[in-house]
């Protein structure tokens, strides 16, 4: 469809449009009048004379009309993506138009596919009015994400999770002070780890990541002191698994009170690091499941753990029957034992799957949550690991153990790692009896939102300028990362942007442009040029 820049409102338009009629009646009047050319040559200056005056009337008018474009759409590739990656998913895509930071220019398409992470974010600003799609690349070898706790507390069990893409079959290990803490086997090609150690420090501490040889990222996180917790034994028959636990417990700082049965009147009790408070761990075999102790345990919210089995199934029952646990075994094996690690065994049993339970990380260990916390060990005997010099893997067993059956912390804070310097982060505090309307993260204090739920806990957001440790409250620190981990601070900048975009391109349908075009002046003076040559020629060739 044509238009025309024709205002009927103004009389300069009237004016103007006037003056090119009497232009056009000039130049009729001129070439008819003239009586010394033949009627051809008249035909011809007419003609000539006729399209100067078209020029002229479009060159008032200025006609316009919309020109439907197809869409545009191109791959941009990050720095950090080899030309011949860029090139393979251009291929896989269709895409002809694979791009660089350099040689893009926005305005020019509708939609566009981000290959890789390096990306600033003022480009990423600039795409606000595309359509994003966001494929991330990662170099062979290097770590494409990691997740792991940001505090943790003495005993408890770290966990190191991520993905890589392996150059071939080689080990990813965890390492402190030259000793390997935990360490898998990865395939070649695409893998996810996940790495695991009991916590023994206290404070700021750092481990480093290791595929074979060559160091990854750095590990940090703050290690808090574990609260000394009482335990209380309650056996039929003093044995050497019990006592020997007993033992690393109340060397491990906690109260330990030793109740055993000799016989029908004759009972035995050691104490260790006594205590006043009533027992937070109760420690018993099947035989004692019905016993007033353990079921007053279970009823006040308490932790119980069954030790010594001997016949799950049977076990099972008891302990079920006594305390409304939904314990099941399932046969695997008819050795009377199996070996479940390094100078470790287990019985022949596995757990059935329950709602309620959850297994402990690399042990037969389960828990299930009534009223207070069940605990059941298929473990065999775990002494002969101190006996043989290795109290490294026994301290690994019983503090991943007893990491499940712990009461909950006072005013704890957990920070998911790693932290990220100019990046919005969350915190949370749980079990919270002040209530407080902030915590205090280096010289900020971050304001808390409190769960509708559960009145004890609350969530924060901050974001810190700079890297290193930033202390929480008087006792609490965390890492920020700066420049440690690029990659990884990159990849999560850009698929924030791209999940904030998607959220406006779910109903959103990329048309064909539709443009207003007109003829530029560069086209106008050719056209005069061309007309006015044509009038000029046009006598000298008679």
């Amino acid at each position: 469809m044509i238009s025309f820049q024709f205002d009927r409102s103004q009389p300069i338009s009237w004016l103007t449009m006037g003056l090119v009629a009497l232009l056009l009646a000039v130049q009729l009047w001129l070439t008819l009048r003239n009586e010394t050319i033949t009627g051809q040559r008249k035909t011809v200056r007419l003609v000539l004379n006729g399209l100067l005056w078209l020029v002229v009337l479009g060159y008032v008018l200025q006609p316009t009309w919309t020109v439907t474009a197809s869409t545009r759409h191109a791959l941009l590739a990050g720095e950090d993506v080899p030309d011949n990656f860029r090139q393979k998913i251009g291929d896989s895509l269709h895409i002809r138009e694979v791009l660089t930071r350099q040689t893009f220019k926005p305005e020019r398409y509708d939609s566009v596919t981000l290959v890789g992470q390096d990306f600033s974010p003022e480009l990423l600003s600039r795409l606000s009015r595309q359509v994003i799609r966001w494929i991330p690349y990662t170099a062979p070898d290097q770590v494409q994400t990691i997740n792991w706790k940001g505090i943790v507390q003495k005993g408890e069990m770290q966990q190191v999770t991520g993905n890589i893409q392996s150059s071939k079959k080689q080990r990813i290990k965890l390492m402190y002070g030259g000793r390997t803490l935990d360490s898998l086997d990865i395939p070649k090609g695409a893998a996810s780890f996940t790495l695991q150690f009991p916590v023994f420090t206290l404070g700021r501490t750092e481990t480093e990541l290791v595929l074979d040889n060559t160091p990854l990222d750095t590990i940090r996180f703050f290690a808090r002191p574990l609260k000394p917790l009482a335990f209380q034994f309650v056996l039929g028959t003093p044995d050497f698994e019990s006592r020997a636990l007993a033992d690393w417990l109340g060397k491990n700082g906690h109260s330990v009170q030793v109740t055993s049965t000799l016989s029908k009147d004759i009972t035995n009790k050691l104490t260790i690091n006594r205590t006043s408070a009533k027992p937070d761990v109760i420690v018993t075999d099947p035989s004692n499941a019905g016993s007033a102790v353990v079921k007053r345990a279970v009823a006040d919210g308490k932790s119980v753990l069954f030790i010594n089995l001997t016949s799950p199934e049977a076990d099972f029952r008891l302990i079920n029957q006594a305390l409304g646990s939904r314990w099941q075994a399932k046969k695997v094996s008819n050795e009377p034992l199996v070996p479940v690690g390094s100078g470790l065994n287990a019985l022949p049993y596995t757990f059935v799957t329950n709602a309620a339970q959850t297994i402990v990380p690399g042990y037969p260990v389960g828990v299930q949550r009534t009223t207070g916390t069940i605990g059941v060990s298929l473990l065999g005997e775990t002494f002969p690991l101190k006996l043989s010099g290795d109290s490294m893997a026994y301290n690994r067993v019983w503090n991943a153990v007893l990491a499940r059956l712990q009461p909950a912390t006072i005013n704890s804070v957990d920070l998911d790692a790693p932290v990220f310097a100019r990046f919005r982060e969350a915190i949370r505090v749980n079990n919270l009896p002040t209530r407080p309307s902030a915590v205090r993260l280096g010289s900020d204090t971050v304001a808390l939102t409190y769960s509708a739920i559960n009145p004890l806990s609350a969530d924060g957001y901050f974001r810190v300028s700079q890297a290193g440790w930033l202390p929480i409250g008087d006792s609490l620190a965390t890492y920020a990362e700066g420049s440690g981990l690029p990659t990884l601070a990159k990849s999560r900048m850009v698929n924030a942007y791209a999940l904030a975009h998607a959220n406006d391109q779910t109903n959103r349908v990329v048309a064909d442009r539709v443009t207003e075009t007109r003829l530029p002046g560069w086209a106008w003076l050719l056209l005069f040029v061309v007309c006015l040559t044509s009038l000029w020629v046009e006598p000298k060739l008679g």
